[in-house]
Order: structure tokens, then C-alpha cells, then sequence
């Protein structure tokens, strides 16, 4: 597989507490009552995130110029997106307190990506076939999820297996999310793979403010 720019990574929590599912459910039940669900506020993201960007781009001028003024903001943006996303769907057992790096490794390499600010609308239409594809994979991810729930209710654990499919979920998602944001010209890979980045060890995980540096 070709390395793509955006990695995501999260070490696999020795124990799940029931207490902390327990607050997720009430998240369901909250979000639920007011008419939304985290699928809605990705599509919420999924849709925004260009928008910004083709207005950006045509305020500044450039990509290139609203990667120097907004990638940091946008990197943290997704950043927190993804922690949260994480710990929802069972991949972390907590939310961060100060900053995405409490729990998850996320980076985003600067790979060029230069669009138009109509080329940065047109990622609503250039996206969808890998939105769609995710669909379907976040509907077998809710069954996954289901048996990683009830598996955290008797034994406190996530299964290897389902723990490597819901992280396969979370990282498609933040890859298309990237790249809905125009902050690389790579698409998402249609695979849950992963691979260092070129200029890191194996075991690198840049986030948070330091994932900023750069921008």
C-alpha cells in the first residue's frame, strides 16, 4: 500500500470500564432527543469542511496560503474530532482533558495539496464515493461495536479483532475528513491499512499542537 500522508494510531487500552460505556449511552440519549447522532455531525463535517476551505482559499488567495494561516486550526479541528470520535466508538476509554494526544496519535503530512477554491467545493462531489463506501463499513462497524460493548460488560476488554476494525473505521474517517478539508491532495485509501510516516520511526505519533508545527 502506497503511505498515505494522514495516520492515525491508538494503543489499545489494557481495560474498558463499564461506567465509561454507560456514558456514551447517555450521549446516544442526549444527541438522540435533540435529533442528532455523530453520523449527522460527520456529514455536518464532511460538508463544512470544504466550504470553509473554498472560502479561505478564495479570501487568501491560495491553498498554499490557507494552509499557512488555518492548517493549525483545522489540524487541531480534526484532531479533537477524531479523539472524540474515538472514544465513542470504543477505540479509547476516555476523552482527553488538554489535548487530542491524551489518547489517540494523529498526523498530517504536508503532501502539496494546492485546490482552486472550486476545487476545494468540488471535494463535496470528489468525496462521496469514498463517504458512501464508509457508510456501509460504519453499518458492519455498528455491529462490531455491539459485540465490543457487550465484551466490555463481561470481561472489561475489546476483542483484537473488533478493536482493529473500529480504529480501521476512525482512521477512513479522519482520512476523508483531511481531505475534505483540502489540507491534503491524497484521497483516502479505499482500506483500514496504516504505515509510519517516511521521516518517522515505527512507532511515531505526532498530535495536537505539535501535529501543527509546519502548517
Amino acid at each position: 500500500m502506497r503511505v498515505h500522508p494522514v495516520h492515525f494510531a491508538v494503543e489499545r487500552p489494557a481495560r474498558f470500564t463499564p461506567v465509561q460505556l454507560l456514558i456514551r449511552m447517555v450521549a446516544f440519549v442526549v444527541l438522540g432527543a435533540l435529533g442528532l447522532s455523530f453520523g449527522t455531525l460527520f456529514s455536518i463535517a464532511y460538508v463544512a469542511l470544504p466550504a470553509y476551505a473554498a472560502a479561505r482559499i478564495a479570501s487568501l488567495g491560495s491553498a498554499e496560503a490557507y494552509r499557512r494561516c488555518d492548517g493549525a486550526r483545522v489540524r487541531g479541528i480534526l484532531g479533537w474530532l477524531a479523539a472524540v470520535s474515538a472514544w465513542v466508538g470504543l477505540v479509547t476509554d476516555r476523552l482527553p482533558a488538554a489535548s487530542p494526544d491524551e489518547t489517540i496519535g494523529l498526523w498530517i503530512e504536508d503532501d502539496g495539496a494546492a485546490p482552486t477554491a472550486g476545487g476545494a467545493l468540488f471535494r463535496l462531489l470528489s468525496g462521496f464515493p469514498s463517504a458512501f463506501v464508509l457508510m456501509f463499513v460504519g453499518a458492519v462497524g455498528v455491529v462490531v461495536w455491539i459485540w465490543a460493548a457487550l465484551s466490555i460488560l463481561v470481561r472489561s476488554q475489546v476483542p483484537a479483532g473488533a478493536f482493529d476494525y473500529l480504529v480501521g473505521v476512525q482512521r477512513w474517517s479522519v482520512r476523508l475528513l483531511a481531505y475534505q478539508a483540502c489540507l491534503v491532495e491524497a484521497y483516502p485509501p479505499f482500506s483500514f491499512e496504516d504505515a509510519p510516516a517516511p521521516s518517522r520511526g515505527p512507532g511515531a505519533t505526532i498530535t495536537g499542537a505539535e501535529a501543527t508545527r509546519g502548517a
